[in-house]
């Protein structure tokens, strides 16, 4: 079975090669946590927000994918905000690590209906890797690739975002990887093309008597590279309680150029208490390629904290 783990892992590592230079979006930034997908959230918020978070796929296989992330945003003005993310994503013999920095402006486009305008903009170096060394599975007189160096590449790039707000809807668009890569010399086949496109977008439903909130959200996502598109379908429900409120929810990502294939499926359950802030997800992927037969499912957590809280002289950061 280990034989066909490893081999799995190098067809992983290849796609992951072939889109190199991004941290992977799974479903943290449903845990309250929209930054991670878009730099044009920084300083929305009475407070800075520090959020940590982990998803591991398949636990019970050796070196199944892991990504962490450690997040950092708020206002630094009335109308801006910096954040800054440290992530890591491992995937078999291959590893991403990186650091994102951010800056946001957001504009009052009427204070009659709530309307506001955000744009984001984000430099980030990213160090993608290869390590070879691990290819004979554990026997050096059995080498899958003999002779085969180490792999290690460096990239700065930059990511742009914008976020329309009118009332308790809001759309974001944004464009990752701006920059074109140029072809390694032991890659000639790579696509130059790594650019990625998200947009999220919802609404959040309410009775002024009541304190349920209900909201229905979309992810979606396109890849330059080979042309793939992915959608996520989330549905939150929120009860508050003064500031403190938790959550339930669940996310369906589907395959949207393969007639909206679906690929997973998420419950998830968040709780926010003071400053403190706490959220799991199980996630059940529901395609035979790629679930092995021996793997469980995959396990979200995020933990949170708030500090230096004051509110903003201006709506578009509330």
């Amino acid at each position: 079975m280990k034989k066909y783990i490893i081999i799995f892992s190098l067809f992983a590592s290849y796609c992951t090669f072939a889109q190199e230079f991004f941290a992977p979006v799974q479903n943290q930034y449903i845990a309250d946590n929209p930054y991670l997908i878009s730099s044009a959230y920084a300083g929305i918020g009475d407070c800075w927000q520090i959020r940590a978070s982990g998803f591991e796929q398949w636990v019970s296989i050796e070196d199944s994918p892991g990504t962490q992330s450690l997040s950092i945003d708020g206002r630094i003005s009335d109308r801006s905000g910096v954040g800054a993310i440290l992530f890591n994503d491992q995937n078999g013999f291959t590893t991403q690590k990186g650091i994102q920095l951010s800056f946001a402006h957001h504009l009052t486009l009427s204070e009659y209906n709530n309307q506001y305008l955000s744009f984001g903009i984000s430099y980030k170096f990213t160090q993608f890797g290869i390590d070879t060394s691990r290819f004979n599975n554990g026997d050096p007189d059995n080498p899958l690739n003999p002779g085969l160096a180490d792999i290690s590449v460096n990239d700065s790039n930059f990511d742009i975002g914008l976020l329309y707000r009118i009332g308790r809807f809001f759309l974001s668009a944004n464009a990752v990887n701006l920059l074109q890569k140029e072809i390694d010399d032991f890659n000639p086949t790579e696509p130059s093309q790594i650019q990625n496109y998200y947009v999220y977008t919802g609404y959040t439903f309410y009775h002024r008597f009541s304190d349920i909130e209900v909201e229905p959200s979309m992810l979606y996502q396109n890849f330059a590279g080979d042309g793939r598109s992915t959608a996520d379908l989330n549905l939150k429900v929120r009860k508050m309680h003064r500031e403190d409120y938790y959550w339930i929810g669940v996310s369906l990502r589907s395959l949207v150029d393969q007639d909206f294939k679906p690929l997973s499926v998420s419950p998830m359950l968040g709780i926010k208490k003071a400053n403190f802030y706490v959220a799991y997800g199980y996630q059940i992927n529901v395609n035979e390629v790629l679930q092995p037969t021996t793997a469980a499912g995959s396990h979200m957590i995020t933990l949170g904290f708030d500090f230096g809280c004051r509110q903003s002289k201006c709506g578009c950061t509330y």
